[in-house]
């Protein structure tokens, strides 16, 4: 099958830093763009770095926010495009004053805190809001700021407690604080400010600068900020409650070893491990004022205080878990760029390297020795076959083990196509758990996403029943196609939250009807997952598609495809007060091709159940209609007279059957091919009939 295909968005432009290519170095993280003022953030299996987008040079120069995902700590994946810029907000906040934020999660909806240059002067803080960590965050307050301005409104940071009460912190030269209410997008009660000028140093003097960082652990709260003033050390202090009194902890990271003037850190504790985030200026030009997000892993002392953490260039040496290349992996996901330089004048070369396909990211213009390193992938007995994602004019990689000129596993000679398509070439001697290169030789095509197969993993795509589907006709959607991960169907997680009916990744719930029969559904869908089913489509036709969907989520439904071409918009369920109770919306459908095609069906937002959809055409979309037969049997009709419409609908004309089937008598009757309603004259029942 092809490749995943979505609508064509603007092009994403990215600056080409100027880091060493350095097959051991893994900090920082981010190597496309400057990214300073990391704000950690864990969702259940995933670790999301949400930075600032930042020109670099001789200022901070930042104009909207971006955000990394990783699940193994060591790979990161560009989510893309800016999440989150000044234009965002109505016109209250200033071009290229885009600095330090946080997101948190609650009720479903993702809020991002942001500092902004208020267009009346001073800073203030801002909040957005989107039902997807990636975004798009949308303004939150019709163009109102949260707090401010205010010139010490900076660098906010967001906690929500055990008992639910939500907390917003930050500022610069003092702590602010405040209460949120539920909805999150509103203080409850009056701003207030906390004095750490005094006992919070063994000297007594001031330490606390800015950059606060909020973080709990085993019921002490732990404020994070950077202090000292210029150039910026990282310190804690400690509280048995939110809102202090705080106490002097120590210095966490001091300068030293590449670390920017100034820095700005986040916190977190994932998968039973602890992470620092924090940036530095480890490029060859801007200085301090080119700042990238790195990590480091620590351990907390035995006492609950938290240990000195150097800066240093390796990161984090031990991934959570090996990647598994069996599965779909981005071509963005990598540890490590190489072979982007800056120029000697000290300008930025502009890499147009990351770019936007509706939700689509891709790397695309990638220059002869550009490479991405991944790191820790396990082949485990082997694998035969490595399948990437491409379009664009062709070219050439080389899959290199352990180093970009180290054993050669693959050489893709990647073919010209102007649409996405998957390249299937053999490897040699892969299996194990290896560092892998992905070289290019020969640019000139965009590079979506690649993955693996073995003799073992392949499995072809085939109808689940083994008989396509007919159309028209009516399609359980539980009944998608064999064949596997990636190729039958994408699902973001592996695992199979349902537990019902089939055991794939995909996620099957039960239903349980008044009738008190047990049915199946799609279930506990996130946005861009799909499921395709093997189709054979009767006549060439327009049809309306009719779905039985559930979902208690806004803006959520469902778009078809046929053979990666789109046959209809988005599809919006009815959203109703939870995923129980199900109601039947409709659409109508461009024309499908007569004979077997692959049909998609793509979800577009998260959480919404799919029960079964249905191609039909006038009569046929009635609930007491008659279906064709799927044997396609020539039924034998007595003598009658027989009314004959079109599918709209519209009277035809009588026809009078002879003994011979209804079908062959409208075709003897003068009629053209195709699929015509029929009612015996003076009956009430309507049923359908193909005439060839």
């Amino acid at each position: 099958m092809g490749c995943n295909m979505k609508k064509t968005s603007k092009i994403l432009l990215a600056f080409g830093l100027g880091f060493a290519s350095n097959a051991l170095a893994e900090n920082p993280i981010i190597q496309t763009y400057y990214s300073p003022d990391p704000a950690p953030v864990v969702f259940g299996d995933t670790v999301c770095v949400y930075t600032g987008n930042d020109e670099g040079g001789s200022f901070f120069t930042m104009h909207g926010w971006r955000v990394s995902c990783t699940t193994d700590m060591v790979n990161w994946t560009d989510m893309g495009e800016l999440i989150l810029t000044n234009e965002s907000f109505g016109g209250n906040a200033k071009k290229n004053g885009d600095w330090a934020a946080q997101v948190v999660r609650r009720n479903g909806k993702y809020y991002y805190y942001v500092t902004v240059e208020s267009t009346r002067g001073g800073r203030a803080i801002n909040v957005a809001v989107a039902d997807k960590p990636e975004g798009p965050f949308k303004d939150a307050r019709n163009g109102q700021h949260l707090a401010g301005p205010n010139w010490d409104y900076i660098d906010p940071t967001v906690w929500i407690d055990d008992d639910g009460q939500a907390w917003l912190y930050w500022g610069n030269p003092k702590l602010y604080y405040a209460k949120l209410k539920e909805n999150m997008i509103e203080f409850d009660g009056d701003i207030k400010v906390t004095d750490m000028s005094r006992g919070f140093s063994p000297s007594g003097n001031s330490v606390y600068t800015e950059g606060p960082w909020i973080h709990k652990r085993d019921k002490k709260y732990y404020m994070i900020y950077a202090s000292h003033g210029v150039p910026e050390k990282i310190s804690y202090s400690t509280s048995d409650s939110p809102t202090g009194p705080w106490k002097w902890g120590g210095v966490i990271m001091d300068q030293g070893n590449g670390t920017a003037f100034t820095n700005h850190s986040g916190l977190i504790d994932f998968k039973g491990r602890s992470f620092f985030f924090y940036h530095n200026q480890k490029n060859v030009s801007g200085g301090g004022y080119s700042r990238s997000t790195a990590v480091e892993e620590f351990t907390w002392n035995a006492d609950g205080t938290i240990p000195t953490i150097k800066s240093t260039n390796d990161g984090v040496k031990k991934p959570i878990k090996n990647l598994d290349p069996f599965t779909r992996v981005e071509a963005e996901t990598k540890s490590w760029v190489g072979g982007i330089n800056v120029d000697k004048s000290g300008g930025y070369t502009i890499i147009k390297h990351v770019a936007k396909q509706g939700d689509n990211v891709y790397l695309t213009n990638m220059g002869s020795n550009f490479y991405t390193k991944v790191r820790s992938v396990d082949m485990g007995d082997g694998a035969d076959r490595i399948i990437v994602c491409t379009r664009g004019n062709g070219g050439k990689i080389e899959l290199h083990a352990k180093s970009e000129t180290g054993a050669t596993l693959a050489t893709m000679n990647i073919p010209a196509s102007s649409s996405w398509q998957e390249n299937t070439f053999d490897l040699k001697d892969a299996a194990g758990v290896e560092d892998l290169f992905f070289v290019v030789k020969q640019g000139g095509f965009d590079f979506d996403y690649w993955y693996m197969e073995s003799e073992k993993t392949a499995v072809p795509q085939t109808p689940f029943k083994e008989v396509a589907s007919a159309i028209p006709g009516k399609i359980e959607a539980e009944d998608y196609d064999v064949g596997g991960h990636n190729k039958a169907f994408y699902d973001n997680d592996r695992e199979n939250k349902g537990g019902a009916y089939r055991e794939d990744e995909v996620d099957i719930v039960q239903i349980d009807s008044a009738d008190k029969s047990k049915g199946f559904a799609l279930g506990y869908t996130e946005d861009g997952e799909w499921v395709e089913y093997t189709i054979d489509n009767q006549i060439a036709s327009e049809y309306t598609v009719r779905l039985n969907m559930a979902t208690a989520s806004d803006d959520v439904g469902v778009q078809f495809f046929i053979d990666d071409k789109e046959i209809t918009d988005v599809i919006k369920a009815e959203k109703g007060e939870d995923w129980d109770h199900y109601s039947t919306v409709e659409a109508k459908t461009k024309e499908i091709p007569k004979g077997e095609h692959v049909l998609r069906m793509q979800i577009v937002g998260n959480f919404v159940n799919v029960d079964w959809f249905k191609f039909c055409m006038g009569f046929d979309c009635e609930e007491s209609s008659i279906a064709l037969p799927k044997s396609r049997v020539e039924l034998q009709i007595p003598e009658k007279i027989y009314a004959v419409f079109g599918m709209t609908g519209k009277f035809l004309g009588n026809v009078e059957v002879n003994g011979q089937s209804v079908a062959k008598s409208i075709r003897a009757a003068g009629f053209t091919p195709g699929v015509y309603m029929v009612r015996s004259v003076g009956q009430s029942k309507t049923f359908r009939v193909l005439v060839k």
